[in-house]
């Protein structure tokens, strides 16, 4: 008898929890719904003041370059630009080197750097920097040099680092370049 009570229990309790877990959702019919047949527009009901504070908040510094810096049989680097980011929001400012990088090969390849300097000082701890690129596509990069510790390298004369690539895959090793960037021609 107590087993049959303790059952009826049970099965009581799990109703009731099965009751409570529902989610009272009800089905709507989207047969009504337009679309504009424009699948980039966004319709924004705010008068738009928070995206210009946004963008009031960052500063911008840039330097347009366009050189290739490496061109191997698996990859081909271009320097787009260098800018100097300000951000007064969060107090933070950051370099920002734009990097266009080309998988000439059909496996996906990652592109890193190592041993960044800038005017001969080394800042590989202020560097963040890593691009996975498909086999055969172009990928817009940037290497965003941040230091939390202090105030940022001046990058007068130079910036220079080994670009290191590897196959997605295995994480074969597949180059070394190194790359000189001289900004005082």
């Amino acid at each position: 008898m107590k087993k049959f009570l303790v059952l009826i229990l049970s099965l009581f309790v799990v109703f009731v929890l099965a009751a409570c877990g529902e989610s009272g959702a009800e089905e709507k019919d989207v047969s009504s719904v337009e679309t504009s047949g424009k699948a980039d527009e966004v319709t924004d009901t705010d008068s738009g003041e928070e995206d210009d504070e946004a963008l009031e908040d960052l500063e911008s510094d840039s330097e347009e370059f366009n050189q290739v810096i490496a061109d191997t049989e698996n990859i081909k680097a271009t320097l787009v630009s260098i800018e100097k980011v300000t951000d007064t929001t969060f107090d933070e400012e950051y370099y920002g080197v734009n990097i266009e990088v080309e998988n000439k090969q059909e496996e996906t390849l990652e592109v890193q750097t190592k041993e960044v300097s800038a005017d001969g000082r080394m800042i590989d701890d202020m560097v963040f920097f890593s691009e996975t690129v498909s086999g055969g596509k172009i990928s817009d990069a940037t290497m965003k040099i941040q230091n939390y510790d202090g105030d940022l390298p001046a990058m007068e004369e130079n910036l220079e680092f080994i670009l290191s690539v590897y196959s997605r895959d295995d994480y074969e090793f597949r180059d070394e370049v190194d790359v000189i960037i001289n900004f005082n021609n």
